[in-house]
């Protein structure tokens, strides 16, 4: 055996699999959530307090939005509409009550996002 044979490191294979970036494949519930339809007598996307909690960015906001107004009662409808707004300006800013408010909206955003 020679010296390059003793000292020679066995070929090593990569293993990793390429890249592919996640697709949004957009069906009939994602269609009809991100929808902005406007509500008669309310500014077109009026969910402050989910926007608040979650955030602009986040998608569970607009799944909330569908919930409130295909699927809530419509006791919470209207007072969400009523008393949102200013609630959702005070939530900003508050990252434990956004927490709390997260936590509470996720069972309808679970229920609304399985459909």
């Amino acid at each position: 055996m020679t010296d390059v044979e003793a000292n020679a490191q066995p070929a090593t294979v990569s293993c990793r699999k390429r890249y592919v970036p996640p697709i949004l494949i957009k069906g009939p519930v994602l269609s009809t959530i991100t929808l902005q339809v406007p509500v008669s007598g309310a500014s077109p996307a009026p969910c402050w307090v989910a926007r608040a909690a979650f955030g602009e960015a986040d998608i569970r906001w607009m799944i909330f939005r569908a919930w409130l107004f295909e699927d809530a009662p419509a006791w919470f409808r209207a007072a969400y509409l009523r008393y949102g707004q200013t609630f959702g300006g005070w939530l900003t800013g508050r990252d434990r009550a956004r927490a709390v408010v997260r936590a509470a909206m996720m069972p309808a955003v679970r229920r609304k996002a399985s459909i």
